[in-house]
């Protein structure tokens, strides 16, 4: 049985519809996430926050979109599509209560928006937290 010139393009057209991976948006997010303080007491000219390596998940509204690593400088990079998400650190990322510090992120409609992501350790002095307590 012969089948007709136009067959063969057809199915080869549809099959690289549904086989192959979607390609990445233009767009998303990159920047570095911080954690702080480090120390009970930030003192002058010594850093009172530092990066650090964790996983995150990228939400909008009720829907997962993403999720992505940051390294252990904090950098990373995500792809997305323009615009509003919710990021959330995963349970094991070294801060408290991770799932409760979720960021609000905007990507913008071209190319990589640059957010610095910042994260409370909640270190804090026992000494500060003593006068807070005596008010």
């Amino acid at each position: 049985m012969r089948r007709p010139v136009w067959f063969l393009p057809v199915v080869l057209g549809l099959s690289a519809c549904n086989g192959g991976p979607l390609p990445s948006p233009a767009t998303g997010l990159t920047g570095s996430v911080v954690r702080g303080p480090i120390t009970p007491v930030c003192m002058p000219d010594i850093p009172c926050s530092a990066p650090f390596a964790a996983t995150f998940t990228v939400w909008q509204g009720s829907r997962l979109v993403a999720s992505f690593g940051s390294d252990a400088q904090g950098h990373f990079t995500v792809r997305l599509e323009p615009g509003t998400y919710r990021v959330v650190p995963d349970p094991d990322a070294p801060i408290t209560d991770p799932q409760s510090q979720a960021k609000t992120a905007t990507v913008g409609p071209t190319g990589l928006t640059a957010v610095q992501l910042e994260f409370d350790t909640g270190i804090r002095s026992s000494r500060a937290s003593l006068r807070s307590r005596a008010r």
